[in-house]
C-alpha cells in the first residue's frame, strides 16, 4: 500500500473517530471528524488527479459523520434521560417528603396549641381565687382549643339544680348562640356530648354529677374533642364551683337565705357609688319585727326562725328583682333600692307593711299575726356616705318604734 492509499484509509476512518469521541460529546466527536477529514485531504491534495474520486470519498465521510450523530445523539439520550428521569423522581419523593414534613408540623402545631389551651385553661381555673375574673380569659381558651368564637360555658348556681346554670364563660360570638333554656327545653340536659342542629353540646359532669354545660357551634367531628375538653377540666370546674358556693355561703345568712350585713353594707356602697356617676337616687330602708323576743319566749325559737324566714321572703316578693335584700341584724332586715324615689319608696314600704301584718302565722292550733316598722332615707336627701345614710334610716325605724309600731317613717320626717 503506498501513502496516497495510506491517507485515502485515513481520512474514510474519520467518521469511526467522530463515532467514538461523539460518545462522551456528539458535537466535539462531530468536530474531531471534520477536522481529521480535512487535514486527510490536506495531505492528499498533490496526488488526487481527478476530483470525482475525492467527491465520492468526501460524501461518503459526510453521510457516515452524520450517522455517528445521529447514533452519538440516541445514545447520549440514552444516557441522559434515565438520569434525569431519576432526578425528577428523587426531586418529587424529596418533595412529596417535605410536605409531608409540612403536614406533620401543622399537626404538631395544632395539637401544640390544643394542649396549651386546655393546660391553661386548668391552671386558670385551678389557682383562680376571683372566678367571674376568670371567666373572661377561659373564653379566649375556649377559643383557641376549638378555633371558634361561637362558644359558652353554663356552670350550676349555688343550688346546683340544671335550670339554676349561669353562663360563666363565653367567645366573642358566644352571644349567638340559642340560650341555655332554649336548649334544655327542645331536647332536655345531654348526658354525653353530642352534635344538634349545628351544635355540639358537651356536658361537663365530674363522677356523673351534672355541673355544667359547654356549647359550641361546630361540625358533628368536633364531638370528641368537646368530650375531652370538658373531662380535662372538669374537676378545676368543680373547684370553681365549691369556691363560688363557700364565697356565698359567706356572704349569706343560712336561716333566711338573705345577704348578711358585710354584703348588705358593701351593696350600699356600690349603689351609692352608681347613683353619684349617674346622677340617680336611691333608697335604703330597715324593716324590724314588732315584739319579735315576746314572740321568741310565747312560741319559742324554732317558730321563731320560722316567722324569721317567711318574713324574708314575704320582704323579697314585695319588692323588684333589681333591690337587694339582707338580715341586717336579729330580726332586722335591710333593703337597697336602686333609682328609687321617695314617693315610691314610701308605697312600696307601706305595701311590704301591709302584706306581713295579713299574714298568719299557724303555731299548733294557734293563729299568729305579726307587724314591722320600717325606716327610710335617701340617697343624696338623707346621707352622702353609707355610715349616714344608714344611721338616717335607723333614727326613721326608732321614731316608727317610737309611735306606736307596724308604721313607715322617712328620714327627716319626725
Amino acid at each position: 500500500m503506498n501513502r496516497p492509499e495510506l491517507w485515502i484509509a485515513a481520512a474514510a476512518a474519520a467518521p469511526v473517530l467522530s463515532y467514538f469521541l461523539g460518545r462522551i460529546n456528539r458535537w466535539a466527536g462531530l468536530a474531531a471528524g471534520l477536522l481529521f477529514f480535512v487535514f486527510c485531504s490536506f495531505m492528499l491534495a498533490g496526488e488526487i488527479s481527478a476530483g470525482a474520486p475525492f467527491a465520492a470519498l468526501a460524501l461518503w465521510v459526510a453521510a457516515a459523520l452524520a450517522h455517528s450523530v445521529l447514533l452519538n445523539g440516541h445514545y447520549t439520550d440514552a444516557a441522559v434521560n434515565p438520569a434525569v428521569e431519576a432526578a425528577r423522581r428523587k426531586a418529587g419523593a424529596l418533595e412529596a417528603e417535605l410536605a409531608g414534613i409540612k403536614r406533620e408540623t401543622m399537626l404538631n402545631a395544632a395539637g401544640e396549641k390544643k394542649s396549651l389551651a386546655i393546660y391553661s385553661a386548668v391552671k386558670l381555673l385551678s389557682e383562680t381565687v376571683e372566678p367571674q375574673s376568670a371567666a373572661k380569659q377561659l373564653g379566649k381558651y375556649l377559643t383557641d382549643y376549638f378555633d371558634t368564637e361561637e362558644a359558652a360555658l353554663y356552670l350550676a348556681g349555688n343550688s346546683g339544680g340544671v335550670m339554676d346554670m349561669e353562663l360563666f364563660a363565653q367567645g366573642a360570638k358566644g352571644s349567638a348562640l340559642p340560650s341555655l333554656a332554649e336548649l334544655v327545653t327542645a331536647g332536655g340536659f345531654p348526658r354525653e356530648t353530642l352534635a344538634v342542629s349545628g351544635l355540639v353540646l358537651a356536658p361537663v359532669a365530674p363522677a356523673g354529677e351534672p355541673l355544667g354545660l359547654l356549647v359550641l357551634r361546630l361540625a358533628p367531628e368536633a364531638v370528641e374533642g368537646a368530650a375531652r375538653f370538658t373531662s380535662e377540666i372538669s374537676f378545676a370546674l368543680k373547684r370553681v364551683m365549691l369556691f363560688r358556693q363557700v364565697e356565698w355561703l359567706s356572704l349569706t345568712d343560712g336561716l333566711t337565705g338573705l345577704w348578711r350585713r358585710n354584703a348588705l353594707d358593701e351593696k350600699i356602697r356600690e349603689e351609692m357609688r352608681r347613683a353619684s356617676a349617674f346622677k340617680t337616687t336611691m333608697g335604703f330602708m330597715i324593716a324590724d319585727i314588732d315584739h319579735f323576743k315576746r314572740l321568741n319566749d310565747t312560741y319559742g325559737h324554732q317558730f321563731g326562725d320560722a316567722v324569721l324566714k317567711r318574713v324574708a321572703q314575704l320582704l323579697k316578693a314585695g319588692v323588684y328583682e333589681t333591690d337587694f335584700v339582707g338580715r341586717y341584724g336579729g330580726e332586722e332586715f335591710g333593703i337597697v333600692l336602686p333609682r328609687a324615689d321617695s314617693a315610691g319608696l314610701l308605697r312600696k314600704a307601706e305595701s311590704v307593711r301591709a302584706r306581713i301584718e295579713a299574714e298568719v302565722f299557724s303555731q299548733g292550733l294557734e293563729k299568729v299575726r305579726l307587724t314591722v316598722s320600717i325606716g327610710i332615707a335617701h340617697f343624696p336627701r338623707d346621707g352622702r356616705g353609707p355610715e349616714e345614710l344608714v344611721a338616717a334610716a335607723d333614727k326613721a325605724l326608732y321614731a316608727a318604734k317610737e309611735g306606736g309600731r307596724n308604721r313607715v317613717v322617712e328620714a327627716g320626717k319626725f
